[in-house]
């Protein structure tokens, strides 16, 4: 006797195979897609780090920046002091002298001259010691730059400083105050108009 085969069933068409492959299928793509978010959470993680990170950072800089700022606005304002104290104790001399020409002026009034004179001579020494000079000026060429013509005058040249009514001062390169001049004009020959 033959021994007759017994059919299998057919999986495919097993509805309790279907059903665990679905399950199983399903598991599959849970497991991926827990995997995917454990990596994005690892990413989200490492992100806020550096953005926290990155945060001290700059609060840190602002920090340093608006010290930086502090210290030289005080700086700045220390050095203005500092200059306004040297020119007030460049200039108090000149004030004594004043007081010591003042009390003199009474036992002997032709002595003020004297005293003025030295008084000036002193002032100009102590704004030469500050690097103040005066800027050119009667006879030498009319420079904008350093002269306020308020006058003209004729004269044998054009464009030179025939006098000056105030002095101008200047400080290295920068001019402090122009000099106010007269500036000659060249005389017109032939009488042209």
């Amino acid at each position: 006797m033959s021994k007759k085969k017994t059919p299998q069933p057919n999986n495919a068409n097993d509805p309790k195979y279907g059903a665990r492959a679905a399950e199983e299928e399903v598991a599959r793509e849970a497991e991926k897609v827990a995997a995917e978010l454990e990596r994005a959470e690892g990413e989200l993680e490492r992100a806020r780090k550096e953005v926290e990170t990155l945060k001290d950072k700059y609060m840190r800089l602002l920090a340093d920046f608006d010290n930086y700022r502090k210290r030289m606005q005080a700086e700045v304002e220390a050095a203005r002091r500092e200059g306004e104290v040297k020119a007030i104790r460049a200039i108090l001399p000149v004030l004594d002298d004043l007081e010591r020409a003042l009390e003199h002026a009474g036992a002997n009034p032709e002595t003020i001259a004297e005293g003025v004179r030295a008084v000036h001579q002193g002032f100009q020494r102590i704004l030469s010691g500050l690097g103040v000079e005066a800027v050119p000026g009667a006879g030498e060429p009319f420079d904008p730059n350093y002269h306020e013509a308020i006058g003209v005058v004729e004269g044998e040249e054009d464009e030179k400083v025939a006098e000056v009514y105030q002095k101008g001062y200047r400080y290295g390169e920068q001019l402090i105050r122009p000099a106010r001049v007269a500036v000659t004009k060249k005389k017109e020959v032939g009488g042209g108009k």
